[in-house]
């Protein structure tokens, strides 16, 4: 699999408050969040975006469930003006297992696109300047930004996009350094950094350069959220405070539910159609599950896809005591594997299975 997470930020508010009345900060969706983060209108008109306010809360850390060692991170951001003040905003960049070598992309006050490696972690970090773009991304409008990092001691690949252009490119680099593989992505600021200035971020995806599709740079791309709106045809779940599984799923309300007792149970819903978009090109469907385990012991369910008459099922997910996001990925379609079209993931049916 190429296509590893994305999130367009549109079904939760990191402010909600959990029952001591604490911000949820998205409930496990990113590693690390910054407590001051806030939900925004997004880029486009009835989406939200998040917004990671400067100072010393940081910015958002995205850690994969292994090492890899090539890394994509793009991402929809806008900057707010910012003087010269001796230090560039960070805008995204990947982070190896060690922790010790990053990769980040930086703006300057001239609008050019900066890339750097740090050595070391922490304040005991310090920055190389690698190379500066031509291009410039003018602040205060909405810039798409991707970052490639194919490791490698003499044959390392380093490549920056601006808005579907390629800004950056190096080649026989060490991309390396004696680190580990790449584990971590983040956006608008070194993990445990201040962001430097406020920074928006929308439509974030993650990949790597394996397999056949989505194996490189996937462009200005849109994630929308789309809820449940029906039941499918598989309904084994147990309801609670609500008329219909669907109606518990999606009205925002943690009062309302569906519960499985014992393993191997389904349940599918019927979700939203996509928004109309001219001969869209759908990289990948990813289910997301806010849920928890309900008793002792290990509480596990695995995401589903129905298509046509074949079934899909993520790898176990391992459920928490207490309420959080998990997701999984289907880049392809299970009727026949092959890419997703609009008409086939209209009349495909999502959810899950108790494991």
């Amino acid at each position: 699999m190429a296509l590893i997470f994305i999130d367009g930020f549109d079904h939760y508010d990191p402010q909600a408050l959990d029952p001591f009345g604490d911000p949820w900060l998205a409930r496990g969706k990113a590693a690390y969040l910054s407590p001051q983060a806030t939900r925004i209108p997004g880029r486009r008109p009835s989406s939200y975006a998040l917004r990671l306010p400067a100072g010393a809360g940081g910015g958002y850390v995205k850690n994969l469930e292994a090492g890899r060692t090539s890394l994509i991170v793009g991402a929809a951001l806008r900057v707010a003006p910012f003087e010269n003040t001796g230090e560039e905003p960070v805008l995204l960049g990947v982070r190896d297992t060690t922790a010790q070598v990053t990769h980040l992309v930086r703006i300057g006050e001239d609008g050019r696109l900066k890339l750097y490696r740090r050595t070391g972690s922490g304040t005991s970090g310090w920055d190389q300047w690698i190379s500066t773009s031509v291009m410039t991304a003018a602040v205060r409008g909405w810039h798409y930004v991707e970052l490639q990092v194919v490791q490698g001691t003499s044959n390392g690949t380093l490549n920056v996009r601006l808005n579907g252009v390629l800004a950056i490119t190096l080649s026989a680099q060490n991309t390396t350094q004696g680190g580990g593989p790449l584990l971590t992505a983040f956006v608008g600021a070194v993990p445990g950094q201040p962001c430097p200035v406020t920074v928006d971020v929308d439509d974030l995806y993650l990949a790597d350069t394996s397999g056949t599709i989505n194996n490189t740079f996937l462009g200005d791309v849109r994630v929308d959220a789309l809820q449940a709106q029906a039941n499918g045809a598989q309904n084994q779940w147990t309801v609670e405070g609500a008329a219909s599984a669907w109606e518990a799923v999606s009205d925002g309300d943690e009062a309302t539910a569906i519960r499985a007792a014992t393993a191997g149970l389904r349940q599918t819903f019927d979700v939203e159609a996509l928004p109309a978009m001219t001969t869209p090109a759908i990289h990948g469907v990813q289910v997301t599950l806010l849920a928890r385990k309900t008793d002792a012991g290990t509480g596990r369910v695995r995401a589903l896809v129905a298509s046509g008459a074949q079934m899909a099922v993520s790898s176990d997910i391992n459920l928490q005591e207490q309420l959080a996001w998990h997701t999984a990925l289907f880049e392809r379609n299970p009727n026949g594997n092959v890419p997703w079209t609009e008409g086939a993931f209209n009349a495909a049916e999502f959810g899950l299975e108790s494991a």
